[in-house]
């Protein structure tokens, strides 16, 4: 790794109960792209592991919460973090997702258009790609992302100068759509985000149910549609409030929000989520933290 490239780049994972076996492996795939990481620790109740764990990482420090803050006031944290170390670009991180070996490396090749506030790469997420698959795909070396829902906060590297000229992130959604809402930021205020597809993120779904009839339904006909729907992450109802709540925020601020926080897909996403969820979730509970997610946006 060029160490020029590394030194423009600090790294950021906002953390929150972490299982630690898969933050290792997550910054072991970063310590060597990067210059520093920050962890900003949410009150996790294994805090004092993650400092045993990390405490003889020369390249690590971490900021620890006296409680849950949520993740958009860790990513702010972060970005001040980077702002304050002179970085050029902040790459964010999930505790439970891995990105590839060469995603500075490739970021770095496009990172000097001055129109470019957000950078991501191809997402795998388990159960849907699998690395042979990504390997295997015929596309294009770079994509512009239009819809500010398709570009995630874990491996997005960040334009230091743009979020916070921007005013980076909306500290009171605290989680779900966080990442959307800086997304709308870029996109309505005349920035750009660009896909890299030469690098990759393996992300975890967490809990996630497999769904036999679209699995069947992408082995025989190949449509990515039918990839999309042939695992259900399983949300619980507080997550299901705030993506309620959240989209409709986005949706209300910004004019340029996406096809994917419009009413009729969020009534398609929870339908969709109603109908393949276990038997043993209560559709009524779900709807109802549903509802009040979309009344109590006015709340906001």
């Amino acid at each position: 790794m060029n160490k020029n490239i590394s030194k423009k780049v600090g790294a950021g994972i906002v953390l929150y109960n972490p299982e630690l076996s898969l933050l290792k492996k997550d910054i072991q795939a970063i310590i060597n792209q990067v210059d520093q990481i920050c962890l900003f620790d949410n009150k996790s109740d294994n805090i004092e592991e993650i400092e045993r764990t990390f405490k003889s990482y020369r390249k690590i420090t971490i900021i620890k919460s006296s409680k849950n803050l949520g993740i958009a006031f860790g990513l702010n944290k972060l970005l001040n973090w980077a702002s304050e170390n002179k970085y050029n670009w902040l790459l964010t991180m999930d505790q439970d997702s891995i990105c590839s070996t060469n995603l500075i490396e490739e970021y770095s090749k496009y990172w000097d258009d001055p129109q470019i506030g957000l950078i991501c790469p191809f997402v795998i997420t388990n159960g849907k790609y699998s690395l042979e698959e990504y390997n295997n795909l015929k596309i294009q070396k770079t994509s512009w992302v239009k819809d500010p829902v398709d570009c995630i906060t874990s491996a997005c590297l960040t334009n230091v100068k743009i979020a916070k000229q921007l005013g980076g992130y909306t500290n009171k959604l605290f989680i779900d759509y966080v990442d959307t809402d800086i997304n709308c930021k870029v996109i309505n205020n005349g920035y750009k985000i660009l896909r890299v597809n030469s690098a990759y993120l393996v992300q975890q779904m967490g809990q996630g149910k497999p769904l036999k009839l679209f699995s069947y339904l992408h082995k025989y006909t190949k449509l990515n549609v039918f990839r999309r729907l042939k695992v259900a992450a399983i949300y619980t109802d507080q997550r299901l409030y705030y993506s309620s709540r959240n989209s409709r925020y986005v949706r209300k601020t910004y004019k340029d929000h996406g096809a994917k926080t419009s009413v009729i897909f969020m009534l398609m996403f929870y339908s969709y989520f109603t109908l393949f969820y276990p038997a043993d979730r209560s559709r009524i509970k779900m709807w109802k933290s549903i509802i009040k997610g979309f009344k109590d946006y006015k709340s906001l």
